[in-house]
């Protein structure tokens, strides 16, 4: 039998989620932490012309924390009914994506002034199928589909992933961006 709206607190913001969702917060928010501080240390390369595409780039693993920790908080609370929940999280896809989509041609256009490759697409690329994948996950859960649960699961994966790997790549430019100056 597949589930109504409102087994979605049972089904994917219950119980059995709970601790995914907890830790998931919890690791964003040490994320975020660690990244304000470091490139907080050496804040002044980040605003240097020539390097726009990597404030663009801070900026999308910014983002990225935060939709894990409002998804998390979000998933956490203690609800009877999932519409709430299902339509502040599409909410917050459709406007991270709307975020990304304008975020993506400034930093295409700062990569191509600055003669860079265009190899670090994927780090706008990953984000706007995740916040698709989550789109995709409420449609699917509304329509009954009872593994939707997992369609709650993977974005928050791919941008916990996405956003980390965004991070080091940060911490790396700037620390060489650092030796070079």
């Amino acid at each position: 039998m597949g589930m109504s709206p409102s087994t979605l607190d049972v089904a994917t913001l219950g119980e059995a989620w709970h601790d995914f969702y907890l830790m998931a917060g919890t690791a964003s928010v040490t994320l975020v932490g660690l990244l304000f501080v470091a490139l907080s240390l050496h804040v002044e390369v980040l605003f240097r012309g020539e390097h726009k595409d990597f404030r663009l780039l801070a900026a999308e693993a910014f983002q990225g924390y935060l939709y894990i920790l409002i998804t998390s908080l979000l998933f956490l609370l203690p609800v009877g009914n999932g519409r709430f929940p299902a339509f502040v999280y599409t909410a917050l896809n459709l406007i991270m994506l709307v975020r990304t989509g304008v975020r993506a041609p400034s930093f295409i256009k700062a990569r191509v002034e600055k003669g860079a490759s265009m190899n670090q697409r994927w780090r706008i690329l990953v984000p706007a199928i995740a916040y698709i994948l989550g789109i995709v996950a409420v449609v699917q859960w509304w329509g009954g589909d009872p593994n939707a649960g997992l369609g709650f699961f993977a974005p928050v994966v791919m941008m916990l992933a996405a956003s980390t790997r965004t991070s080091w790549d940060l911490l790396e430019y700037v620390g060489k961006a650092r030796a070079g100056s």
